[in-house]
């Protein structure tokens, strides 16, 4: 991949990793990357709201998009490609996929029990990167000039004070108030999903990259370290992770789920985390 002054450069998969925060599960994210086709993403499928199983050959809805998102992602896009020109032809496929595979037409089924999923994506071209991403997987870059984040953070926000308020609820009232949200994520497509209109909705950001730069790629699940947790900063996060590793910042996460300042408002208290950690090489 060469930019415009003829330094070819691609993607160095430093790691990766996929934490569901319960041994003996997969869990709902997914990370994955095709260092030749300069392309790397994380998924986040959203936890179901309802009991009818659909895939019932998976963990959960939410494990079932994840996983078909992420193998769809494998074909990458061909050179030239408008992202939301690729992205309907993914989105497209994953219906179709899901139509083969549900056990419960998908047109029977209510807006609550159709799975969906937050996720970004990064596709490196030339001395550009593209990222697409809808929900609250970010992406942090480290370069010369600092750390920049891409997504949308304000969602960790959100969380938080939607937790607290949910958490004041009676069972019912919280599943009903998930079921409600879920229904509206898929009418409007707020997510990736199998509606209609997703692609309309999708957030893309370009920037300029260069040989030496870092970047993180990641589910909110360990964002959290960053918001709602306060252990680390934008800038204090990337400097471990080149540091000490991805596994480090997991034991961490972790590790302050089960402290006593880990007691934060959160409606699931040991949540998936994934990311994906590369450099860009010349």
């Amino acid at each position: 991949m060469d930019d415009e002054r003829g330094v070819a450069m691609q993607l160095d998969v430093v790691s990766t990793v996929n934490d569901p925060g319960v041994p003996g599960k997969t869990g709902d994210d997914r990370a994955g990357f095709d260092a030749a086709a300069g392309t790397a993403w994380v998924l986040d499928g959203a936890t179901d709201v309802t009991d009818l199983r659909p895939f019932p050959a998976c963990e959960s809805g939410a494990a079932w998009i994840a996983e078909a998102l992420s193998d769809r992602l494998m074909q990458g896009p061909e050179a030239g490609d408008a992202p939301e020109a690729y992205f309907a032809s993914v989105l497209a496929d994953v219906r179709q996929q899901a139509e083969a595979e549900t056990r419960i037409p998908l047109d029977k089924l209510p807006g609550e029990a159709l799975p969906i999923a937050s996720g970004i994506w990064m596709w490196l071209q030339g001395a550009e990167a593209v990222f697409v991403f809808m929900g609250d997987c970010m992406a942090l870059i480290r370069s010369a000039a600092g750390v920049r984040l891409i997504g949308q953070a304000e969602k960790a926000e959100d969380e938080t004070a939607t937790a607290r308020r949910m958490l004041a609820l009676t069972p019912e009232e919280r599943m009903g108030w998930l079921r409600q949200a879920r229904r509206m994520s898929n009418e409007i497509g707020t997510a990736f999903g199998l509606g209609p209109d997703v692609v309309s909705n999708l957030r893309t950001a370009r920037l300029a990259m260069r040989p030496g730069d870092e970047v993180c790629l990641m589910s909110d699940g360990l964002y959290r370290l960053i918001s709602p947790y306060a252990t680390h900063t934008l800038e204090s996060l990337m400097a471990d992770l080149s540091d000490k590793g991805l596994p480090a910042l997991i034991r961490r996460l972790r590790d302050f789920e089960e402290s006593p300042d880990g007691d934060i408002p959160r409606i699931k208290r040991r949540d998936d985390a994934s990311a994906v950690y590369l450099k860009i090489e010349a």
